[in-house]
């Protein structure tokens, strides 16, 4: 373990992701379980990090945001969350996935702010809400002013930014939607924290751990802790880890140290290959329909 100058043990902060919760009992429940118990009792983090999807898939289930809200509280560290697709929808498209403001309210009521600052010791940790860019809601524009604000109480300092959709590294998934963030909006974050020292950026979403480097900073996919892509998916991805995990973040002063930390006990299912996924479907597609036949009038 790394210490200090003083002899002080590192600050530690583990980030999970995509829990995919919801109120029906399977491996996905269970695996959360078996997390929470390794995080708790072997990890032993001073904060832990929720990096989007916390529920299975539906952002209208509000059945959904209360089992995760419950089983989550299992986590004995204090957390901080930033939405994913599955909590408060897509953003840059004009679908039913698209987020919307009735979705992030309901994120907010579960989850807290949806966007925060937090001072890790000499580190500042920044999380954003990602699925917001480009659909021209009145949040969107609220993050930005608010990011501004931000910049200014950081500028001179190590900063780490957290979001739920990949920052640099872009790639298409198999429904054809980006799995990056906008690169305007990505080039305008960079802008907007110039003045600060960014060690770095972390990314949930992807369901593989990955770290490569831009220059002096990382770029950082957190694993899932529920389930896999679809073999045939990882191959048209960006390579990485295919293993459900955590990451461990150990911090002295201003360095950092990031590790892909294993769960023992976890069950790895594919996405699709287990109950709850068969559950989800049908409720999604009507829903969807209904949207359709809105839309229509």
């Amino acid at each position: 373990m790394t210490t200090s100058p003083h002899g002080d043990p590192p600050l530690r902060l583990v980030q999970l992701s995509d829990t995919h919760l919801s109120r029906w009992d399977g491996p996905l429940r269970r695996n959360f379980r078996t997390l929470a118990g390794f995080v708790n009792d072997t990890l032993r983090p001073d904060l832990v990090i929720h990096a989007g999807d916390s529920v299975l898939s539906n952002p209208d289930a509000e059945e959904d945001f209360l089992a995760a809200r419950e089983l989550l509280g299992l986590i004995r560290a204090p957390m901080l969350f930033i939405p994913g697709n599955h909590d408060v929808g897509e953003p840059y498209e004009r679908t039913w996935w698209t987020a919307t403001a009735d979705r992030v309210a309901r994120y907010r009521r579960h989850f807290g702010p949806d966007r925060w600052l937090h001072w890790f010791g000499d580190v500042a940790l920044i999380g954003l809400n990602s699925q917001i860019f480009g659909i021209g809601l009145a949040e969107e524009d609220e993050q930005w002013q608010w990011l501004a604000a931000v910049a200014r109480e950081v500028e001179g300092r190590a900063t780490i930014v957290f979001l739920h959709k990949s920052f640099w590294t872009g790639y298409c998934g198999s429904d054809g939607r980006q799995g990056a963030i906008d690169p305007a909006d990505r080039d305008r974050i960079l802008d907007i924290l110039r003045g600060s020292r960014l060690l770095g950026v972390s990314n949930g979403d992807v369901h593989r751990y990955r770290k490569t480097w831009r220059g002096e900073q990382f770029e950082l996919w957190g694993p899932s802790t529920a389930f896999l892509v679809h073999r045939e998916e990882t191959q048209k991805l960006p390579a990485g880890l295919e293993q459900l995990g955590v990451v461990l973040f150990e911090f002295v002063g201003e360095q950092v140290k990031t590790t892909f930390q294993t769960t023992p006990g976890l069950e790895e299912v594919e996405v699709g290959g287990f109950g709850e996924s068969k559950l989800i479907r049908g409720e999604i597609r009507a829903a969807m329909e209904l949207h359709q036949a809105a839309a229509a009038h």
